[in-house]
């Protein structure tokens, strides 16, 4: 009896460390999947020349200069791009016709097989570009995917979010996008 007190003893004490550590890590990672601040927000938007998903031409960074942007790094096989796939396309919908718009889908770590089968079969209308040697996504700094950036029409950062986008947060993006110019 007496060696059994000594172990439930310890493992309580090993228990409290490891609860206490995880307590400690859990408080250091911003668990908010609207995270705004990263390096670029405030910053002009990386310079960046890719082909059209469709290789029938290249778009530089600087061709959008003067315009309100949305680029969004996606691909097809991810399941939150999947989710926030109707948002965008709304959003989109909302907003083709405004003059001074454009919308922009950057493929990340996907074949272009794959995300030209996804365009087609969405039939989304705004424009997709390839990265085929991720140069878009270090100069972005992205983590992952999806994620969104909103680029004011004197062309710098003033919005983005490394998580699904919802309508709501791209039309507040846009807004402040708007009154920047």
């Amino acid at each position: 009896m007496t060696v059994k007190r000594p172990a439930r003893a310890i493992a309580l004490g090993v228990g409290v460390v490891l609860v206490a550590f995880a307590v400690l890590l859990a408080s250091q990672v911003n668990t908010d999947p609207s995270y705004k601040g990263g390096d670029l927000l405030g910053k002009p938007v990386p310079v960046f020349e890719l082909p059209l998903l469709d290789d029938s031409a290249k778009v530089r960074s600087a061709d959008l200069r003067g315009k309100v942007v949305l680029v969004n790094f996606w691909n097809s096989w991810c399941i939150p791009c999947h989710q926030e796939h109707p948002s965008l396309q709304r959003f989109y919908e909302s907003h083709k016709d405004d003059t001074g718009f454009e919308m922009i889908g950057i493929v990340r770590d996907d074949t272009k097989t794959a995300a030209r089968e996804w365009v087609r079969e969405k039939q989304d209308g705004w424009t997709f570009l390839d990265d085929p040697d991720g140069q878009a996504s270090l100069l972005f700094g992205t983590t992952g995917q999806p994620e969104s950036y909103m680029i004011a029409a004197n062309g710098i950062v003033v919005g983005m979010q490394r998580a699904p986008v919802t309508v709501a947060n791209l039309e507040e993006m846009y807004s402040v996008a708007k009154q920047a110019a």
